[in-house]
This record gives C-alpha cells, sequence and structure tokens, in this order.
C-alpha cells in the first residue's frame, strides 16, 4: 500500500497518512513508498516543536516518557500542524525514542499509554478539586474545568462577586457585559417587523453551525434590505452565540434548513418566532453526543439497533439507526469518545428487513434484535471505543 501525499505538507500531516497505510499483516508495515529515513526526519522536526513538552511533564510529574509522548502529541497541537492520530503517534515514538528498531507502535498500543497518562492526569485534577472544603466543583458544575489565572486577578474577581456568585458565575456575567446580546425571539420578531423577513433559518449544513449560528434571512428584495443588527450574540436558553445573517430572495429554496421562523406561503407551513425558539434548542442539545447517550436517545426513539460502516465518508462516520423515524437523529454532527471526537457526516435509517450487515458494524442492539446476535453497550469507555471500525478511529 502507498501513501500519497505532497512535498509542501506539514510532517505532521504526512505522519498521519504514513499511520492510516501502515499494514501490520506484513513483514514491513511501512508503506512501500516511504523509508524509514524519510519518517525519522518527519518525526524528529515534530520533536522540535514537542520535545520540550515531554521532557517537563516527565521530569514534573507522574507520566513515564511513554505516556507524556502520547498524550502531548494527542492534545496539544503547534499552530500550522495537525493533531496526530494514534497511528502517527506510534511512529513518532517508534523513531524517537525506539532508533527505529523492529516496528512502530500499534495503535492499540498507543491508546494503552493514553489512557494510562488520561487516568493520572485524571487522578491527579480530582485530588486538586477536593482540596478546598465543600461545596466541590462536581457538585455545583455539569464539566468543572480548572482555570488558572495571576493572584491579583483573582483578588478581583472576588471583589466583583455579587450575592452567592460562584466564580464561573461571575466570570459569566462579565463576560456577557462585554457583548451586545438579544434573545432570539426578539432577533426573529425584528428581522420579521423591521425588516420584512418572510423566512428566517439555520443553515446546519455548515461545519459549526453550533457554535457560530449562520442564518439565513429571505426577504422579499435582498439588496434593498440593510441586515444590520444591535447585537453581537444571540441568546437561546442559558446559551450565547455569535451569529451571522445572509441575505437571501424568498424564493430560495429551504429544504435543507432548520426553519426558526416562516410565514404562512403556498403550502409553507407558518412557523412562529416562540416554535423556532423550541427548535433551535432542541437542535443544540442534540448536535453532539456520547455513545451511552447515544443509545438513550435510541431506546428512547424506539430504534432497534445502532450501527456504522466499516469505512469512513467524508472526514467522518456513517451513522444507520436501524428502525428508526427518519428524523430521529437528524442534527447530530459529532460522536464524543473518551479520547477523540469523530464527526458524523451521514446519518441513515433503514428499516429492520433492509439493514445489511456487510460491510458495517453494530455498535448496539435491542435484546431481541433479529440479526444473529445482540449487543449491549460496554461499560468501559476503552471498550466502546474499540468498538468501532479502525479506519472510523483514524478520523478522529
Amino acid at each position: 500500500m502507498r501513501a500519497e501525499f505532497e512535498d509542501g505538507w506539514h510532517p505532521s500531516t504526512k505522519l498521519n497518512v504514513i499511520g492510516a497505510a501502515l499494514d501490520f499483516s506484513r513483514v514491513d508495515p511501512l508503506p512501500e513508498n516511504v523509508t524509514r529515513d524519510e519518517i525519522e526526519e518527519y518525526c524528529y522536526t515534530l520533536e522540535q516543536l514537542y520535545g520540550s513538552y515531554v521532557d517537563r511533564l516527565v521530569d514534573e510529574t507522574v507520566l513515564s516518557q511513554r505516556e507524556a509522548q502520547t498524550w502531548v502529541l494527542r492534545n496539544l497541537v503547534h499552530e500550522g500542524a495537525d493533531r496526530l492520530t494514534f497511528d502517527a503517534v506510534g511512529l513518532y515514538v517508534w523513531a524517537i525514542g525506539r532508533a527505529a528498531d523492529g516496528d512502530p507502535l500499534s495503535r492499540t498500543i498507543v491508546s494503552e499509554y493514553h489512557d494510562r497518562a488520561r487516568e493520572k492526569l485524571d487522578a491527579a485534577e480530582a485530588t486538586v478539586m477536593y482540596t478546598q472544603p465543600p461545596p466541590y466543583p462536581d457538585d455545583l458544575f455539569d464539566e468543572p474545568t480548572m482555570l488558572w489565572v495571576d493572584g491579583r486577578v483573582a483578588e478581583r474577581l472576588a471583589r466583583r462577586r455579587e450575592g452567592s456568585e460562584s466564580y464561573s458565575d461571575t466570570l459569566e456575567r462579565l463576560l456577557d457585559e462585554t457583548v451586545a446580546s438579544v434573545p432570539l425571539a426578539t432577533l426573529l420578531e425584528r428581522l420579521r417587523d423591521d425588516r420584512g423577513a418572510a423566512y428566517v433559518g439555520v443553515q446546519t449544513v455548515r461545519p459549526d453551525w453550533d457554535r457560530h449560528l449562520p442564518l439565513s434571512v429571505h426577504v422579499p428584495d435582498p439588496d434593498a434590505t440593510a441586515m444590520s443588527v444591535d447585537a453581537e450574540v444571540v441568546r437561546v436558553g442559558d446559551a450565547v452565540l455569535p451569529f451571522g445573517i445572509e441575505k437571501r430572495s424568498t424564493d430560495t429554496g429551504t429544504g435543507s434548513m432548520l426553519t426558526l421562523f416562516a410565514a404562512s406561503e403556498g403550502e409553507r407551513e407558518r412557523v412562529d418566532p416562540e416554535t423556532g425558539v423550541e427548535r433551535l434548542r432542541e437542535a443544540l442539545a442534540a448536535v453532539e453526543a456520547t455513545l451511552p447517550e447515544l443509545v438513550a436517545r435510541a431506546e428512547a426513539a424506539g430504534v432497534t439497533a445502532l450501527a456504522v460502516t466499516d469505512q469512513p465518508v467524508g472526514a467522518g462516520l456513517h451513522l444507520l439507526a436501524i428502525g428508526a423515524d427518519d428524523d430521529a437523529f437528524a442534527h447530530l454532527d459529532r460522536l464524543l469518545l473518551d479520547d477523540r471526537t469523530l464527526s458524523v457526516e451521514r446519518v441513515t435509517t433503514p428499516a429492520v428487513d433492509d439493514y445489511e450487515a456487510a460491510g458495517t458494524t453494530l455498535l448496539w442492539t435491542v435484546p431481541d434484535a433479529p440479526f444473529g446476535e445482540t449487543r449491549d453497550l460496554p461499560a468501559d469507555p476503552a471498550a466502546r471505543r474499540e468498538r468501532l471500525p479502525t479506519a472510523l478511529l483514524r478520523t478522529g
């Protein structure tokens, strides 16, 4: 197998391509058009970027050399570089630490080093979290995260706290005060009443649409309609999101959009702003999921099984929700694993009788699934991750 890349690509990109082309069933697993000297050259270039971080972790923490290497290379991304896959990390460890003897470390071995590093770091973070008196951070927040600031900044924050605010509440309030915001329902009403909008939707086909709302506003005369609004961010429940507006004519298609407002026109059903706000809130809540959350959604929706195709689609995975309604996972964009995030590029909902097992892998089934086998979701995060095909994991 060959590894196809261009000379001008970053060494991290080249290592990812080479890692994806490794074949451990051969005596020499390296791609036929790549030499060990070339790999060493790419790896030593990356060592100049990451080596000092690795050395500091080894010297000042409980992480071993291998654990520090895998953690740094998977979780730190130098400007202009790509995040390394586990296969690429295996090439780096092999070239830097083993003098290119033997074969590169497999993805399984590298992931074990990464898991051990994560366990040690999680234990260290828990130790810090419980050094202060209760209430503890995980009792107060859904996703507590450590944040280091200078001592004088902490003192200033303490003086700005109001009532029983936590530091998190204070920071969020102060940040919200720095930008002009508007509730989504109010924005939709302004676009309807002041700008003559007949339709407002979110272009959910755009990458990261849930982090920066791309609004499509349809008006009778786009060229003559000013779209300036006195706000930088929009509030959707507790979420505060930046947004952009693209003007379009009223005859523009809306099939790929999430409708927030629509005036009744022809066969188009009217959607009022309050309904649009609720639709967007539900879509934002559904845009990403862990495997346990995905299974919980499937059970609630009466799905018979979840599967993925063995080969990627685009830059991510193709999810099959077998026996589901067409819109069961309409807004799912990201699958969150314990050590990476996979893009969900396509979701299809085949009927139970139409499911073709060839070329797919079952992730989970109901106990009475008629497929000759049933599958529960493993409790261990690493075991859940290993259920996904290698080709899909390499996209994360």
